[in-house]
C-alpha cells in the first residue's frame, strides 16, 4: 500500500477498521516499541489486561498508520494536544510537509482510525460503538439527547431503542471530537436527523447546532455487524466516494509494509 506512505497527498479520507479479537504477542511487542516513553509509562499504569490491550492497539496502530502517511518512523512521531486532549501531529511530523488530520475510537473488539492528507480537511472526528443493551436508557436520553431525540428513542421497543440511542451517541461524539470540545456538556447542543436507515455504505446525516456552537462539518454514519460508526469531517463538501474503508487486523497491518 505505497499510496499511504511518504506524505503522499490525497483527496480521500481513509477509514481503517481493525479487528482486535486476536492480538498476538509478537504484534504487541512490535507496537509497544513504537510508543513514546510517556505512552509506555501510561501503559504500565493500566492494570486491567483488556484496557492495556486496547491502549496498546490504539496508540501502536495509530503510530504505524501515521508513519505511512508522513514518512516518519512510528516511534519518532510527536503529538500536540488541544484543550480537551484531542491529539494532533506536531507541525514538523512529516518529512514531505503533509500533516495528516486524524482521529480514532475503540469499542470492544474494533478500532477505528480516520486519516486524511486532503488540503480542504480542517479536522476529523470519529466514533464507533458496539451495539449492546444500554443501562439506564431513559436517564441517558434525557441527559444527552434533545427532547425530540429522546422521544424518538423511548418510543421504540428494545433492542431498537438501544441501537437508536447508540446511533445518536456516535454521531454526536464524532461531531464534538471534530470540534475538539468536551462531550458531556455539549451533547444537547446538537440535534441529528436520522431519516436514513443505516447499512454498510456511509449515509449523510443532517446536523443542527445550537446558537454559539460551531458547525462540526459533514457527518456520515454506517452500520456493520455488531457495531455502528460515525465520522464528522470539517470540510466544505464531502462526497461519500471520498470515504475509503480498509478492514484489517493489527498483525496484517504490520505485515503489509
Amino acid at each position: 500500500m505505497s499510496e499511504f506512505r511518504q506524505g503522499c497527498a490525497s483527496s480521500a479520507i481513509d477509514l481503517w477498521l481493525l479487528s482486535t479479537e486476536i492480538f498476538e504477542a509478537a504484534t504487541q511487542q512490535t507496537l509497544k516499541a513504537y510508543l513514546s516513553p510517556a505512552e509506555q509509562a501510561q501503559l504500565q499504569r493500566l492494570h486491567r489486561p483488556v484496557v492495556q490491550s486496547q491502549f496498546l492497539a490504539s496508540r501502536g496502530c495509530l503510530r504505524h498508520l501515521l508513519s505511512r502517511y508522513t514518512g516518519q518512523a512510528p516511534a519518532a512521531l510527536t503529538f500536540v494536544y488541544g484543550p480537551k486532549g484531542k491529539p494532533e501531529l506536531s507541525p514538523d511530523a512529516s518529512s514531505a510537509g503533509v500533516i495528516p488530520r486524524f482521529n480514532l475510537s475503540h469499542s470492544e473488539q474494533r478500532l477505528l482510525v480516520a486519516i486524511s492528507t486532503a488540503a480542504d480537511v480542517r479536522a476529523i472526528g470519529v466514533d464507533i460503538e458496539a451495539l449492546r443493551p444500554v443501562k439506564c436508557l431513559p436517564g441517558l436520553c434525557h441527559r444527552y439527547l434533545t427532547a425530540a431525540e429522546a422521544e424518538t428513542v423511548l418510543a421504540l421497543p428494545n433492542p431498537q431503542a438501544d441501537h437508536r440511542f447508540l446511533r445518536y451517541w456516535t454521531g454526536k461524539e464524532a461531531c464534538l471530537k471534530s470540534l475538539g470540545i468536551g462531550i458531556a456538556d455539549s451533547m444537547q447542543a446538537l440535534e441529528l436527523h436520522l431519516e436514513t436507515p443505516l447499512n454498510s455504505v456511509p449515509a449523510a446525516v443532517k446536523v443542527v447546532t445550537a446558537p454559539g456552537l460551531d458547525h462540526p462539518g459533514q457527518l456520515y454514519q454506517w452500520h456493520q455487524p455488531g457495531y455502528t460508526g460515525a465520522i464528522a469531517v470539517q470540510t466544505a463538501l464531502l462526497e461519500p466516494e471520498r470515504l475509503r474503508f480498509w478492514q484489517t487486523t493489527p498483525a496484517a497491518l504490520l505485515a503489509d509494509c
